[in-house]
């Protein structure tokens, strides 16, 4: 983690978008999502706000973060597809050039916006119209399943089948900002 004076800090709270100075109280790291669950078991125990911020972008709409860890996810980059179920799995810092990229080895397209620099999260969660939503729908409406963090620390697996109430609203329910 990081905090203000730090050597890494300006870079560990550096945004996309430039025009955006993020003063957050800390910026996190993590690497797996049992990392992401510590963060936020900290946050709670000292009254602190998490943001979360997949690929630097999505910084205006955070607000204010005097008392926000900001956790960003560019150490979590696993892609793994299979191909004969034609499924990705992402990790919450995957690019969609990384998902892209993995499924044209298998002969495969995926449901990716215009930019290959957006993350595969934060664009699916936000429902994701990409160039083929006419023919193939939106990305929000292929996913299968969502591994979160919940508030209070745990870390859910969220089907159809299991806590669907809580896959249903993370899938592309816009308003990706924290309020």
């Amino acid at each position: 983690m990081f905090v203000p004076g730090d050597l890494e800090w300006d870079e560990a709270r550096q945004a996309w978008n430039l025009a955006f100075d993020q003063q957050p109280a800390a910026v996190a790291l993590p690497e797996a999502a049992a990392d992401v669950a510590a963060i936020v078991d900290f946050a709670r125990a000292r009254g602190l706000r998490v943001a979360p911020q997949g690929t630097e972008h999505n910084a205006p709409p955070l607000g204010l973060m005097a008392d926000t860890i900001l956790v960003k996810t560019p150490r979590m980059r696993a892609v793994t597809i299979d191909p004969e179920a034609r499924t990705a799995r992402v990790e919450a810092g995957v690019l969609w050039l990384e998902v892209t990229s993995s499924a044209a080895e298998h002969g495969l397209a995926a449901l990716a916006g215009s930019s290959p620099d957006v993350g595969v999260v934060g664009y699916s969660l936000g429902g994701g119209i990409s160039w083929l939503a006419r023919k193939h729908g939106l990305s929000a409406n292929s996913m299968t399943a969502v591994e979160i963090v919940t508030a209070d620390g745990r870390i859910v697996r969220a089907d159809s089948e299991r806590e669907p109430e809580l896959f249903w609203a993370v899938r592309g329910g816009g308003g990706n900002s924290a309020s």
